[in-house]
């Protein structure tokens, strides 16, 4: 990938873009809301009557993925594979669309110190939104608040907190004409070779599981060919009993006898039954070893030409990958051509949901990092549980009383939780219980994957194993009690 300077990792250069743009964007309306796995496309349009002509719409690109936090403003549309490469979410489902579509933007700041984008908008019921785009970290965020900073919606899980920050106001700055332009140019150079990366990998990922399933593939079938071959044994066993079969009795457990050939043969029987019976299950186990050894042999032959073809579509994919076309067509094309051997081509967000919605939980936040989730009947105690919080999450519950399921989110990090977190956490499910009056409660907790519903059990039920016990006092967060 080209070195590309990165002028929104530059705190100076985003508060000048802010500027621009609150100088020339304020006041118009949003008419539409596009986006997929973390990225949105704001389309603003200027509505005012009293000008004479018609100004074009401005679309601002907001990205927050991995290895492209990145933003830029336009007056036309990305490409249709750009759309593609980065992953749609229909518009009925992208969860910011019903809180900003028709608000007016009002003002767009960000502060000197940290590089966030703040977007405020009034809707058509008169009620401020934020909408703030982070542009640090790995991936960066996009998270929505409504005037009081409470979340509304996050593109990713557990947004900082200085997203929730009330922004500054607009800066007031000489507004270079080009900032905005260069922006444009570098921000779209730079996801555009990162979604260039992205496919690549991809299509190399899909080819080499292919190959991974047809190699195994092959391995199985050649084993399972090896015990067909077994039903030559069964035979010449049947012919052997065959010649002999008047000598024999039925009883003992195995034979040694001369086959057609002089040689002797040590044929393995079953006691319980016959001699004629023993043949006759010797030519059965025969034929049945010759219909699967035809078939195996022909699985065996389609697997060692899908392996060829595999290894010729290698070449292919080599040649596409040291090509001038743009991979952003070519290789979606590719793959579509293929799909019998590589499957469908993966979405963007087929394996991880990005767009988080605020869930309807109570919330604590501790030391201004810890987040505690909070149900408040059966339904939310089973959604909270079973579906909001992650594996890796700290479950709570007051021991031997009904109460509040209790999650503290753990950003995927259990073990860096300190101990007085896991205290107050604890604290604030024993306030949520029936042992909210008492002086100590005792509260079990465990990471949220060791606990389970049983099955047809009512709302609410959980069971927990590997479980640890906390005594604490009951009581909430001093900001909150």
């Amino acid at each position: 990938m080209p070195v590309v300077a990165q002028l929104w990792r530059s705190p100076a250069d985003v508060v000048a873009l802010a500027a621009a743009w609150h100088a020339g964007l304020a006041d118009r309306r949003l008419a539409t809301v596009a986006g997929g796995p973390g990225w949105l496309r704001l389309t603003l349009i200027d509505d005012d009557d009293a000008r004479e002509d018609d100004v074009p719409p401005a679309h601002l690109y907001l990205m927050a993925r991995p290895g492209a936090v990145v933003l830029w403003d336009t007056d036309t549309v990305v490409p249709p594979s750009w759309d593609r490469a980065l992953g749609r979410i229909a518009r009925k489902r992208l969860t910011v669309t019903s809180h900003l579509v028709d608000a007016r933007l009002t003002d767009v700041a960000a502060p000197v110190e940290d590089r966030i984008v703040y977007f405020g908008f009034t809707g058509t019921d008169g009620r401020r939104r934020v909408l703030a785009h982070q542009l640090f970290g790995p991936r960066g965020n996009l998270v929505l608040t409504d005037e009081t900073g409470k979340r509304l919606w996050s593109a990713h899980p557990s947004p900082h907190p200085a997203t929730l920050d009330p922004p500054p106001p607009p800066a007031r700055a000489d507004v270079d004409p080009d900032l905005a332009a260069d922006f444009r140019d570098r921000a779209t150079t730079h996801l555009h070779e990162s979604m260039r990366a992205e496919a690549s990998d991809r299509a190399r990922t899909s080819l080499r599981r292919a190959a991974a399933t047809a190699t195994r593939h092959q391995q199985n079938l050649a084993r399972d060919l090896q015990r067909a071959e077994r039903g030559d044994d069964a035979r010449r066993d049947g012919e052997t009993l065959a010649i002999h079969l008047h000598e024999l009795t039925q009883g003992p457990p195995e034979v040694s006898l001369l086959d057609g050939e002089g040689r002797t043969r040590v044929i393995a029987l079953d006691p319980s039954r016959t001699p004629a019976e023993n043949m006759a299950d010797c030519f059965k186990r025969a034929r049945k070893a010759d219909r699967g050894r035809d078939l195996i042999a022909g699985r065996l032959a389609e697997v060692q030409g899908r392996q060829e073809s595999l290894e010729a579509l290698e070449k292919e994919l080599t040649e596409l990958l040291a090509g001038e076309a743009d991979l952003l067509e070519t290789l979606p094309a590719w793959h579509e051509r293929h799909t019998d051997l590589l499957g469908e081509w993966p979405r963007p967000d087929a394996k991880r949901r990005f767009e988080e919605e605020a869930r309807p939980f109570r919330r604590y936040r501790l030391d201004d990092r810890w987040d505690v989730w909070v149900g408040r009947n059966n339904q939310e105690n089973d959604e909270l549980t079973h579906h909001a919080s992650a594996p890796d999450d700290w479950w709570f519950h007051a021991q031997g009383v009904s109460g509040s399921h209790v999650i503290l989110r753990t950003g995927g990090r259990p073990d860096q939780v300190p101990r007085h977190a896991l205290e107050r956490a604890a604290a604030i499910a024993a306030y949520h219980s029936k042992a909210r009056t008492s002086g100590y409660a005792p509260v079990v907790y465990t990471q949220r994957k060791y606990v389970r519903k049983p099955r047809k059990s009512p709302p609410g039920t959980a069971s927990c194993i590997r479980e640890k016990s906390l005594m604490v006092e009951p009581g909430l967060p001093p900001n909150d009690a």
